[in-house]
């Protein structure tokens, strides 16, 4: 589910009409609209019993299912319009657009995709669409008899009862002076207080907001830990890191807007390719202790994830090639069907060899190639796709800072990095206009914050292979033996930390202005920093080729140049 601020911009009603003003959740629950995420039946069934659903139908909308009259039948259902009843729709498959009047007559967008329900309250003005697939398959709950009967607004209608208690009970709920303290909650209040607020508010709101919305308010204001449903999905409140020992941390620069700290973020659905390497593990550990929703994508199935307690409802793991890229849609598609969206994909994938590249064959190239960046442009081609249909999403990919670096004994290997460098660049400027954004992440060599045992799963090296050498390059000194003497010297000596590095990722997802590099390591900003002064001083050093020089030795800035001029 996305829901925002509809543009009004002129154009077919089935495109997003993202105006980037996001409204969150509670906001929905204050205008009536109740949301839940329900990837099992059971769930549907266990909602439909408690608020009194008993029966039920279902319907396709398609050209296929409807035939000529699909485009009518669409028109029909954006015209704007209100019912007496409350109006359920459990999507089952495909997506649609439900858009509702906020307090101030602006329209609200609300994306619904697969395993989403959403309940509209009798009296609210609301429409709904395809979206640019033109599939939508929904559920449709009802109190009694099935049943649809839009009344199409009209002046008419403002004495129609059901109207007039929809208009006063959402004026309630949005200025009762019981919801407007919670900004001032003072959190040294009692944990018996704030049960009492929360029955309060539970009498003033029902049935307009949903009690885990009630729960968050009162979490956010920083109030004793409540119980909710536990068929819904809960993300911890803030006082669950700081009992995790969580120690003061490395933020992004104010310029990014970073989640402030201390506070709940945004809660994201992510899918970490890569999710059984150290830096994976890190970075799914990192985003499951911060109350996010993952798919762990990797080759090596562990269990050390099971120490987190608590947050394994919010873990679905899932095996895969990137190199293939059918194995890569799969979870993808799992990732869909489970948690209904996706907002953030990690790509930490990735294969190096370290050796000269003479003594590299044709499978050690095409398997860096096809691992690196094939399985990262697979990845890409498996996620676009609804990232564009949502109108937002956020790549982050693991390059290296051998993605600028020539570094002898990993030439193949930088050329793979140079390879998807251009590539997210490139598509970076192109994916702009559909509010995709995406980061490289060039880190240094990484220090595994797990101690290494006999039985590690992982190779030495991390993600590298170490092919002995030839004859020609076996020499203590030879520069293609320079990757393995640098990786054996530093061993536990690397300065950056795998949580430490997760840590900053997951600020990436949450921040609203991420950059196109971010260096992680002082390795990494060294090295980085040494090339572009080398190259600068190359360009100095050969620009007179470039440009003529005047009588006096200076040079003269023109636009062309000055070889072949005198010819």
């Amino acid at each position: 589910m996305k829901a925002y601020m509809y543009d009004g911009l002129p154009g077919d009603q089935r495109l997003p009409h993202d105006s980037g003003r996001e409204v969150g959740i509670d906001a929905l629950a204050k205008l009536g609209v109740l949301y839940y995420h329900l990837p099992e039946i059971d769930g549907v069934n266990q909602l439909a019993a408690e608020r009194g659903y008993k029966n039920r139908d279902e319907i396709r909308v398609s050209p296929e299912a409807m035939g000529d009259v699909y485009e009518d039948k669409v028109k029909m259902f954006f015209h704007e319009h209100l019912h007496e009843d409350e109006e359920i729709r459990y999507i089952r498959g495909g997506q649609g657009y439900f858009d509702v009047r906020s307090k101030d007559d602006e329209w609200v967008r609300v994306l619904l995709a697969k395993n989403d329900l959403l309940i509209l309250p009798p009296g609210i003005y609301h429409r709904f669409t395809t979206d640019e697939s033109n599939y939508v398959h929904a559920m449709r709950l009802f109190k009694d008899e099935p049943k649809w009967t839009p009344l199409n607004r009209s002046s008419d209608l403002d004495v129609n009862t059901h109207r007039q208690q929809y208009v006063q009970d959402s004026n309630d709920v949005q200025t009762d002076d019981d919801i407007c303290i919670l900004s001032l909650f003072d959190a040294r209040t009692s944990a018996a207080s704030n049960c009492g607020l929360r029955e309060r508010l539970s009498r003033l709101a029902a049935p307009l907001i949903p009690l885990q919305s009630i729960d968050a308010c009162v979490i956010t204001a920083q109030a004793a830990e409540m119980s909710v449903n536990p068929s819904l999905p809960q993300r911890p409140s803030s006082s669950d890191h700081q009992e995790a020992g969580e120690k003061s941390r490395l933020e992004l620069p104010a310029s990014c807007d970073p989640p402030p700290s201390g506070t709940p973020s945004h809660q994201l659905v992510w899918i970490v390719f890569g999710g059984t390497g150290h830096m994976g593990r890190s970075l799914v550990k990192c985003a499951l202790s911060r109350g996010d929703f993952v798919v762990s994508v990797g080759r090596v199935f562990e269990d050390d994830l099971h120490d987190t307690p608590g947050r394994s409802e919010n873990l679905l793991r899932a095996v895969c090639d990137v190199r293939s890229r059918e194995s890569v849609l799969r979870p993808v598609q799992r990732a869909l069907d489970h948690f209904g969206r996706i907002d953030v994909v990690a790509n930490c994938s990735g294969y190096g060899v370290i050796g000269a590249c003479e003594d590299q064959d044709e499978h050690d190239l095409r398997n860096q190639f096809e691992t690196n960046f094939m399985g990262t442009v697979h990845i890409i081609h498996a996620t676009l796709p609804y990232f564009r249909r949502q109108n937002g999403g956020r790549y982050l990919i693991f390059s290296s800072t051998s993605g600028a670096l020539g570094v002898p004994g990993l030439g193949p290997y930088c050329a793979t990095k140079y390879a998807v460098e251009g590539l997210i660049e490139a598509m970076l400027y192109e994916t702009d206009a559909f509010n995709i954004k995406a980061t490289l992440i060039e880190p240094g060599l990484v220090r595994r914050d797990e101690p290494v045992t006999g039985d590690d799963p992982l190779p030495t090296w991390g993600h590298f292979l170490v092919k002995p050498p030839s004859e020609s390059y076996a020499h203590a000194t030879s520069p293609a033996l320079h990757a393995k003497r640098m990786v054996q010297w530093l061993g536990d000596r690397q300065p950056t930390s795998a949580v430490k590095c997760a840590e900053l990722v997951w600020q990436l997802a949450h921040c609203s202005y991420p950059p196109l590099r971010l260096l992680l390591g002082s390795y990494a900003i060294e090295s980085i920093r040494d090339r572009m002064r080398s190259v600068t001083e190359e360009l100095e050093d050969w620009k007179h080729l470039n440009f003529p020089t005047t009588a006096d030795g200076e040079l003269a800035m023109q636009d062309d140049p000055a070889i072949g001029d005198e010819s």
